[in-house]
């Protein structure tokens, strides 16, 4: 059983109403009743390749596909090292949930783990592609589908950065150059080339052919604020570049960015949402929302109580403006990383499902898709308050199947 809830969420639940949101639950919800959400939500059979018309609909041999997901970073780490039991725990989870969809990697760069693709050198490590290889094959096995993160303008499994020293070792380039250096496009290219080309060791399925894939997606975030490396638009060019390397090497699947979706005129951190839908290169633009880490822009003053209730409302802003970006431009909308992480309390449950679940109202309501980030195997730590512990937090559970 959930707790009471804290004494905030009491004093904001006649609020959500008008706020389209659903608050946490008081009881918590059973399993059964869980299950039922997820029932209602039926998977598409993986035989088809999605598609995107020219309104940004998605779709799956000429009907509406929904692409309702979750984000879940280690599946690749899993695979890699051979825990199988762990991949299968979180595709099973999303199943579960009704989501069956799953945001992940499809990059590792340089260290010493076995899951790494590629080396401190740049070249390509056979044993690491088989671990996607297991990672796409369980996939398929479990009617999920995924979208491949190609990589990460952070540091974490490498991306932007370990390329950068790959191909300009002892230069010491700000992670800016990825996206405008010529070593380090022509690298990322080729990487596309390996994956889209390999065909899959378990299931004898090309990478560009996989049904498994929803999408191709070009990088976690990027983003281009360096005065030498940056100029007025470099990210939309590569992104076309990208994107255009993808079609060429002959991937069949959708194109999605990956940037945390920079609104208004000028963007956020030489991220346009608008230029780059407007740029037409890829097939779905996204977004990701955390605002208790923009707190100076999200919060302001308000007190804690305050904070879920501002957070929803500020989510439920971003989502419309962004969607009405992604429809002007017949682009779909990926609202693919929504994190809440509670302050803590007597309900930090309840106050995570207020939040989330006014988000993934709020798309719902703008026709769009939304993957919460995060879900993992049980007994994995919780680094940064986002873990959303499927069925241990029975509300969060509850907002995610029923939305």
């Amino acid at each position: 059983m959930t707790r009471a809830p804290h004494e905030h969420l009491v004093a904001l639940a006649t609020l959500t109403a008008a706020l389209a949101a659903g608050c946490a639950s008081t009881d918590a919800p059973s399993r059964a009743s869980i299950d039922a959400c997820a029932r209602a939500h039926p998977q598409v059979a993986l035989a088809g390749i999605v598609s995107r018309d020219d309104t940004g609909t998605l779709l799956v041999d000429g009907h509406f596909f929904d692409a309702r997901g979750v984000g879940s970073y280690p599946l690749l780490e899993h695979a890699g090292n051979g825990r199988m039991a762990e991949v299968n725990e979180i595709l099973d989870t999303a199943v579960a949930l009704g989501r069956p969809v799953v945001r992940t990697n499809a990059y590792f760069d340089g260290g010493t783990s076995p899951a790494r693709i590629r080396n401190d050198d740049g070249s390509i490590r056979e044993e690491g592609l088989v671990g996607l290889d297991r990672l796409l094959a369980a996939a398929a096995a479990h009617g999920v589908r995924l979208v491949l993160v190609l990589t990460n303008h952070w540091k974490d499994y490498g991306g932007a950065a370990a390329v950068l020293r790959a191909v300009a070792p002892g230069e010491t380039l700000p992670v800016a150059a990825f996206y405008s250096d010529a070593r380090a496009i022509a690298a990322q290219r080729a990487y596309i080339r390996v994956l889209v080309g390999r065909v899959n060791t378990i299931n004898g399925v090309r990478y560009g052919d996989d049904p498994a894939v929803l999408a191709w997606e070009l990088a976690n975030e990027p983003r281009c604020d360096d005065e030498v490396y940056c100029g007025a638009d470099v990210l939309t060019p590569w992104a076309r570049t990208m994107a255009t390397e993808l079609r060429d090497a002959g991937a069949r699947q959708l194109v999605a960015w990956g940037g945390s979706g920079g609104l208004g005129d000028g963007g956020e951190n030489g991220e346009s949402l608008d230029r780059i839908a407007a740029d037409g290169a890829v097939d779905i633009v996204t977004l990701h929302l955390y605002p208790h880490l923009r707190s100076a822009l999200a919060f302001g003053t308000v007190s804690g109580a305050e904070r879920p209730l501002v957070a929803a409302r500020w989510g439920g802003e971003r989502i419309r403006e962004a969607a009405s970006v992604a429809r002007a431009h017949g682009r779909a909308l990926f609202v693919e990383e929504l994190g809440w992480a509670p302050l803590g309390g007597d309900d930090a449950d309840g106050e995570r499902a207020l939040v989330l679940g006014a988000w993934l109202r709020a798309a719902r309501a703008e026709r769009v898709h939304a993957m919460p980030w995060m879900i993992a195997e049980r007994g994995r730590p919780d680094y940064d308050g986002l873990l959303i512990r499927a069925f241990d937090d029975p509300a969060t559970t509850e907002a995610l199947a029923c939305e």
